[in-house]
């Protein structure tokens, strides 16, 4: 892609409020001094992180100005291969999913609740068949270690480096009014990615956390066009789908949930909206499914270029506490997905991808509980196959509406699902006592039906318990 040249930076520059609260600063400090060398700029730019401060706004400019392609090769084979044939079992699971369908309009009597074309647990299931395929000289990429449900030679962040990355959370204290107040006017004055990301690592005030969200994905200054553009999602909503069928019960299904069935109306026209928005093919930052269309289908993907599935409307809950503006709470969730959700369903070797934070929480927990996976591994329950529904839906529904938030502040915050990671293992640390005293998976099914309260700060501290 062509870069900017020197004039486009500038103009650029120009119209960032940081740039003239430099300038001010400059013009300040040699106040009415006559002569001033270039020299002397850059001597007091540097005395004063003047500098430091207009390289980042610099580097701002020019990462927006670049458009991210979306991912649709990836550099092990026998991935792309795999995609391929994600794609195809989820055609047959569709072509089931419609039958059943005018099985039901035929006979009202038959209520078959599993209508999705799939949910975390499938997902689950094709990725160990990796695992299952190691002879074939497709898979010759493949490495297995007897006890892992999934071990793949795919390049990995080390796990320690994951954990030193967020234990900074350990040492988070209550804020002071004042604290929070100046927090306040640090996200009311700020437009630079880098700044918001640090905000966001540390603490967002629940009052600034939508403005905070649409400076970062740069809508601050959009809402006409945002409302303009979902009035027009809504029209085309008028023409009926088979997939909307779907959406309506999964729509249904989130409304039994306390903290969110007042807002099923508007869960609802949001992904409607979402699976007839065509922007989002060439805004998404992972190709989830191949496209490739099995003959004698009757049925392509929507337009997305993805299948809806089970629990679609979890990642949308959250974000209704958010605004009482409908456009508003479509762009953010349009945004989260396309920039990070996408990867918790993508069959990919990127590190937020669903298969490489499934082999980083396998690791940790191999290595600091291996007890723990031990004794999971001999009762035939895995340790994957009881966090990937809190991992994959970003644990919505285990946690009240404040800590997912919060999540997601983490996960802008470092641009990262890696917080998952964290959280899946404190989660496991949290029950592990009980876990070890299991014998069996339904006695682990009993644990999980308890009434649990899982907090983000306390999960984090688990995540740091041996």
């Amino acid at each position: 892609m062509q870069q900017l040249d020197n004039q486009e930076i500038l103009m650029k520059l120009k119209s960032s409020k940081q740039f003239w609260d430099i300038k001010k600063k400059i013009k300040k400090g040699f106040n009415d001094q006559q002569k001033i060398g270039v020299n002397d700029i850059q001597k007091f730019a540097q005395s004063c992180e003047i500098e430091d401060q207009l390289t980042n706004l610099i580097s701002h400019i020019l990462k927006k100005s670049k458009k991210r392609e979306t991912l649709k090769e990836d550099q092990i084979d026998f991935l792309n291969t795999s995609k391929i044939k994600w794609t195809e079992l989820l055609f047959k699971n569709l072509d089931i999913v419609h039958q059943k369908t005018k099985n039901q309009e035929e006979d009202d009597t038959n209520t078959d609740s599993k209508l999705y074309i799939y949910d975390e647990k499938n997902l689950l299931a094709f990725l160990q068949t990796f695992k299952q395929q190691q002879s074939s000289a497709l898979y010759q990429n493949v490495q297995f270690q007897s006890n892992k449900l999934l071990n793949i030679n795919i390049p990995l962040k080390s796990s320690q480096q994951i954990l030193d990355k967020y234990q900074y959370l350990l040492l988070q204290e209550e804020l002071q009014d004042e604290k929070i107040n100046k927090i306040r006017k640090q996200i009311e004055n700020e437009h630079l990615d880098i700044e918001l990301e640090k905000i966001a690592q540390t603490f967002v005030p629940n009052g600034e956390r939508c403005l905070l969200y649409l400076k970062y994905f740069e809508f601050d200054h959009q809402e006409t066009i945002l409302q303009q553009n979902f009035t027009k999602l809504q029209k085309e909503c008028l023409h009926q789908l088979f997939y909307d069928e779907l959406l309506e019960i999964d729509g249904h299904e989130i409304s039994e949930d306390t903290f969110y069935f007042v807002f099923q109306e508007q869960i609802l026209t949001c992904l409607k909206c979402f699976i007839r928005d065509k922007t989002i093919k060439e805004n998404i930052r992972i190709q989830l499914q191949n496209g490739i269309k099995k003959e004698h289908t009757e049925f392509q993907l929507p337009i997305t270029g993805f299948f809806p599935f089970k629990n679609i409307s979890k990642y949308v809950a959250p974000l209704c506490y958010l605004s009482t503006k409908i456009h508003i709470i479509y762009a953010l969730f349009k945004e989260f997905f396309c920039r990070y959700f996408c990867f918790l369903h993508a069959i990919s070797s990127e590190n937020n991808s669903i298969l490489s934070l499934c082999m980083q929480i396998e690791e940790i927990i191999s290595t600091n509980s291996p007890k723990l996976f031990h004794h999971l591994k001999v009762i035939g329950c895995d340790t994957l196959k009881l966090i990937i529904h809190q991992l994959i839906y970003c644990f919505v529904g285990d946690m009240d509406p404040p800590h997912i938030l919060t999540i997601y502040d983490q996960i802008i915050g470092h641009d990262s699902l890696e917080i998952l990671v964290i959280l899946c293992v404190g989660f496991l640390n949290k029950y592990k006592s009980k876990l070890l005293l299991a014998k069996n998976y339904e006695n682990v099914q009993q644990i999980f039906q308890e009434l649990r309260e899982d907090k983000f700060q306390e999960l984090v501290q688990f995540a740091y318990k041996q």
